[in-house]
């Protein structure tokens, strides 16, 4: 089992030619996976950093050629994972990062490069339609898209579509897998905004709203020639990933697939105060509490409290549901598993115990948990949030906040 990487064309996603890669680090995640008592989902991203490769690694004839298919923008890089019967096969095992070449800098014996996500590429795209920009009299932009009756993802799905296929040179090899999808949902983006409406930020402000979806940029091939991403977000009334894929992974000491098991403490938050729309005095303001923790007999906990914003809620009834909702995920001890794992070692019945590949970041999984003393014996269903690593088979896990059971 090995790490394996190619150079793609970041447009169409036409695979070129294997590149080995002597060094690199890389992550894939689904949302902020931060032990914070307030924080943002965000958009899943993935990253591949720390890249140097010698020139005679870098496919090509000629030095003309070697330079020409590192690009920056025009070409990508796709990191795989395959097993041995991959490569007996002659097929290019499964893939984990896909991102394109940023900005590159050369020596006289190698080249080194930054890489930039699916993700970070919408960073450069904005929602406006062609030709409607500073149409309007006098240089103005009055131009609207509405998008209604649709769910979150559907008009994710439909902006990512409006940013990317729609305009000129734009196409991505992103597969927009939820246009059209029906919902009760609305959003209006207004074209003399511009500055407010980049896609990734539109993204990831729908994520980010309270019951937003997770969203996630994953690779796959269509064919063994071609690299795509589909985009996949959860739906409004299921936000999270992969809820119906259940893994397992065991720690026990001297067995399991985990290793290195870590367990992160945090105390709870027992009020909230949320500000809404308006300024001043006029400004929006809602709170919720729960003192439950401090009413209780024996050694009380210390009072709490935290802030919450968002100026884009201008109705009291709204505001008060984050508020709500904000102390429900806050207002009890929390804790959160890391551990590491090897992809390459293989379990009693012959599997691959970590199925690098099949197993992603917003899916669910049970961890087995035996003979580890901060923790009581059993299983905690979790969801799996972030695995990165780098050019080993070593990868480091990040598990989701849960509540404290061992206080």
């Amino acid at each position: 089992m090995a790490w394996r990487s190619w150079v793609f064309e970041t447009m169409t996603g036409v695979i070129h030619a294997p590149i080995d890669l002597p060094k690199f680090a890389w992550s894939v995640d689904v949302s902020d996976s931060s032990l914070a008592t307030l924080k943002d989902k965000g958009v899943g991203d993935l990253d591949l950093s720390g890249v140097t490769v010698p020139w005679g690694s870098v496919p090509g004839d000629t030095m003309q050629a070697k330079r020409r298919i590192l690009t920056p923008d025009r070409y990508s890089i796709l990191l795989t994972w395959a097993s041995q019967h991959d490569i007996d096969m002659g097929l290019m095992g499964k893939p984990v990062v896909a991102a394109a070449i940023g900005v590159r800098t050369d020596t006289a014996i190698d080249t080194s490069f930054s890489l930039t996500s699916p993700f970070g590429l919408l960073d450069h795209r904005y929602l406006v339609r062609e030709g409607r920009y500073g149409a309007g009299a006098n240089g103005t932009s009055p131009d609207t898209i509405r998008l209604t009756n649709l769910s979150y993802r559907g008009i994710a799905s439909e902006i990512g579509w409006l940013c990317t296929d729609a305009k000129p040179s734009g196409a991505l090899p992103i597969d927009w897998t939820y246009r059209g999808e029906a919902g009760t949902r609305t959003r209006e983006y207004s074209a003399w905004d511009i500055q407010n409406n980049g896609c990734r930020k539109l993204l990831t402000d729908l994520s980010n709203i309270l019951g937003g979806p997770d969203m996630q940029f994953r690779p796959y091939l269509p064919d063994q020639s071609h690299v795509r991403c589909a985009f996949l977000a959860g739906s409004d009334s299921e936000i999270y990933l992969g809820q119906r894929e259940v893994h397992s992974l065991g720690y026990a000491p001297y067995a399991g697939a985990l290793d290195e098991l870590t367990v992160d403490h945090l105390g709870a938050v027992h009020r909230v105060y949320a500000s809404g729309a308006g300024t001043d005095a006029a400004q929006i303001t809602a709170s919720a509490e729960d003192l439950t923790l401090l009413r209780k007999p024996g050694i009380n906990w210390p009072l709490r409290e935290s802030t919450y914003s968002d100026s884009d809620t201008d109705k009291l009834s709204v505001l008060k549901e984050h508020a709500a909702g904000v102390l429900a995920a806050n207002d009890k001890p929390l804790m959160q598993i890391t551990a590491t794992v090897h992809a390459a070692d293989i379990d009693e019945g012959g599997a691959q115990s970590f199925p690098i590949g099949d197993i992603w970041p917003g899916e669910r999984v049970d961890l087995d948990i035996r003979d580890y003393p901060p923790l009581p014996d059993g299983v905690y269903c979790t969801r799996l949030m972030r695995m990165s690593g780098d050019n080993t088979n070593r990868i480091e896990l990040i598990f989701d906040v849960m509540e404290d059971i061992s206080v």
